[in-house]
C-alpha cells in the first residue's frame, strides 16, 4: 500500500539523518583517542585507520537502537504535526496498520543490531586484539621511543633512552618496583635490541643494577657485563589468547558472568524491537503539543531501559536467576509499558473514564 511505503520511507530517511549524526560524534570521539595513542608512541599512526573502523563497529550496536527510536519520534512526531495522521486515522489507517507498516523496517534493523551484537563485534574484537598486539610488537621493536620516559604495569615499571644510534641505545635508564614493594634501579651506557623466545629484548651492556626494599638495609649492588631487559609496552606472550569470547562459547559456559555477557549482547537486539514499538504509540501527541512533545519521554525511556539491562546482567553474575529469566525481567516490564501506551493512544483512558462516569451516574 502507498500509505504504508510512505510511512517506511519518512521513517528510514530520519533513522538515517539521526544515524549519521550519532556516528559522526563518536568517530570523532574515537578518532582524538585513536590519535592521542598515536601521538604518544603507544599505537602506531598506520593502525588509526583500521581501529577506527573496529571500534565504529561496537558503536553500531549501541547507535543503531536508539537512532531508530529518535528517528521514529521524529518522522511520526511531524507526521502529527502536519495532521497527516489524523487523515490516516480517519481513513481506516489506524495504529495497528501504522505497527505492521514500520515492522518490516524495524524488524530487520533488530536483526541487523542483534548480529552486530552477537556474531560481529566479538569478531571484529578479537581481530582488532590480534592486530594491535602484533603491531605494537613490532613497532615498539623498530622504533623504541628516545628522549622521554616510557612505562608500563601502572607505573612499576620505567624506561629511559637518551640516544640511538648505529643500531644501538646509549644512556639506558630503568626503574622496576615489584609488587611486595622492592624496587630496582638499573642503568647502562648502551644497548641492543634482540630477539628471543619470540619476544623482543633490549640486552643492557656494562651496566648497574642496584636493588632493595625501601626503609631497610638489605640493598645490594651488581655489575654485569649484559642483561636482558623486557622493554614496557610490549604484550607479554599469551599463547594467541583473545580477551573477546565468541557468543558460542558464552553460551556453552556454565559460568554466570559468561551468561551475564551473552544477555547483555542479546539484549541489543531485543531493545532495538522493543524500542521500535514503543516509539510508535509514544509518538501520538496531541496536535498542539508541537513535533516534539513526547520526544523528553523518549529519551526518559531509553535512558531507564539502557540502565535496566546492566541492572538485570549483575543479577545473572549473583546468580539471582538465569539467562531467560533476566530476559523476562529486563524486556518484559518495557513490553507491558508498550501495551499501556499503545491501549491510552487508542482512547483506552477515554473509555475507561466514560465506563466509570457512567457507572456512577448509574449509581
Amino acid at each position: 500500500m502507498r500509505l504504508a511505503g510512505y510511512l517506511r520511507r519518512e521513517a528510514l530517511i530520519s533513522i538515517g539523518a539521526v544515524t549519521t549524526v550519532l556516528m559522526l560524534i563518536m568517530a570523532t570521539n574515537l578518532l582524538a583517542r585513536a590519535l592521542s595513542l598515536a601521538a604518544d608512541g603507544t599505537l602506531p599512526a598506520a593502525l588509526v585507520p583500521n581501529l577506527l573502523g573496529f571500534n565504529l563497529v561496537k558503536m553500531l550496536m549501541y547507535v543503531v537502537p536508539v537512532a531508530t527510536f529518535i528517528g521514529l519520534m521524529f518522522a511520526l512526531g511531524r507526521l502529527n504535526r502536519d495532521s497527516e495522521q489524523t487523515i490516516m486515522r480517519s481513513s481506516g489507517f489506524g495504529l495497528w496498520r501504522i505497527t505492521g507498516s514500520l515492522l518490516p523496517l524495524g524488524i530487520p534493523l533488530a536483526l541487523l543490531t542483534a548480529w552486530i551484537s552477537l556474531f560481529g563485534w566479538p569478531m571484529a574484537e578479537q581481530a582488532r586484539d590480534r592486530m594491535v598486539e602484533g603491531a605494537q610488537s613490532d613497532y615498539i621493536g623498530q622504533q623504541v621511543p628516545v628522549g622521554r620516559f616510557i612505562e608500563a604495569n601502572e607505573g612499576r615499571l620505567v624506561a629511559y633512552v637518551g640516544a640511538s644510534e648505529n643500531g644501538g641505545y646509549q644512556r639506558i635508564f630503568l626503574f622496576d618496583r615489584a609488587e611486595d614493594g622492592s624496587i630496582a634501579i638499573e642503568s647502562a651506557p648502551s644497548g641492543v635490541m634482540v630477539e628471543e623466545d619470540g619476544q623482543r629484548y633490549i640486552a643492557l651492556e656494562d651496566g648497574r643494577r642496584i636493588g632493595g626494599t625501601v626503609g631497610a638495609a638489605d640493598w645490594n649492588r651488581l655489575d654485569y657485563e649484559r642483561h636482558l631487559m623486557r622493554l614496557p609496552g610490549q604484550t607479554e606472550a599469551d599463547g594467541g589468547q583473545v580477551r573477546v569470547r565468541s557468543s558460542g562459547e558464552l553460551w556453552a559456559s556454565g559460568s554466570p558472568n559468561d551468561h551475564a555477557e551473552l544477555f547483555e549482547r542479546l539484549s541489543q537486539g531485543i531493545i532495538a524491537l522493543v524500542l521500535v514499538l514503543i516509539a510508535i504509540p509514544l509518538a501520538q501527541a496531541p496536535p498542539r503539543s508541537g513535533r516534539y512533545g513526547r520526544l523528553f519521554w523518549a529519551f526518559l525511556i531509553y535512558a531507564l531501559y539502557f540502565n535496566v539491562v546492566p541492572l538485570v546482567s549483575d543479577g545473572i553474575e549473583a546468580n539471582h536467576y538465569g539467562l531467560a529469566g533476566a530476559v523476562v525481567l529486563a524486556h518484559g516490564g518495557f513490553l507491558l509499558l508498550w501495551g499501556a501506551l499503545f491501549w491510552s493512544a487508542r482512547g483506552g483512558w477515554g473509555r475507561l473514564r466514560s465506563l466509570w462516569k457512567g457507572r456512577r451516574e448509574y449509581a
